[in-house]
């Protein structure tokens, strides 16, 4: 039986995991829409069906919960954010721009309505995770759609490896924030959001 620190250390860890699987990813799309290797077009298609997995994951974990069946405001929300996330491909500038505007209105109406939910269940991070990193792909793509070409830089590179260093420091850090209450957890997810925030400076700097 697990007990109540090795759970919570489970959860820092999966919070790492995914700060780094972000990361990498969103290292990796930069580069390759940069160099030519992928096209904006398919891409957007590919990022949009992986981010409704995540959706359907959402809706599973939410539909699950002891505390709380799915409410019907958020079982809407969750089925137009589906929607939006299903539309057809986008071949423009211009398609894509509306698309990407539906998509994170959605989002920002679902994030709205699960708060009080969300607190109800036991990982209730995941989704913002998944949310960070698909917007910031959005921004990359919005990049490709709009400039058609961009170049990779050295200021990229660093903030990039500063965004790196801040995820591998919360990684080393995890044990030492065990069993230490809530002051700590939340040091732990202001520092998350630090994270998030060298990601976003890295992509704000392709521009």
């Amino acid at each position: 039986m697990k007990t109540e620190e090795s759970i919570e250390k489970t959860l820092l860890q999966q919070t790492c995991e995914k700060l780094l699987k972000a990361q990498q990813e969103i290292d990796e799309l930069a580069v390759h829409l940069a160099v030519g290797r992928a096209d904006g077009k398919d891409k957007f298609e590919l990022i949009k069906s992986e981010f409704r997995q995540q959706v359907k994951q959402l809706k599973d974990l939410l539909g699950k919960s002891s505390e709380n069946t799915i409410s019907p405001e958020v079982k809407e929300k969750i089925e137009s954010l589906e929607l939006q996330l299903t539309l057809g491909k986008a071949d423009s500038k211009e398609q894509f721009e509306e698309q990407k505007r539906k998509i994170v209105d959605a989002v920002t109406a679902l994030e709205s309505k699960i708060k009080t939910q969300w607190q109800k269940i036991q990982t209730p991070d995941f989704f913002t995770h998944e949310v960070e990193t698909f917007v910031l792909k959005l921004e990359i793509l919005r990049l490709r759609f709009n400039l058609k070409k961009f170049e990779v830089k050295d200021n990229y590179r660093n903030k990039m490896a500063a965004a790196r260093t801040e995820i591998n420091n919360l990684t080393s850090g995890v044990k030492d924030r065990l069993g230490k209450g809530k002051e700590k957890v939340q040091d732990f997810k202001d520092e998350v959001s630090l994270a998030y925030k060298h990601l976003r400076k890295a992509v704000e700097s392709l521009s």
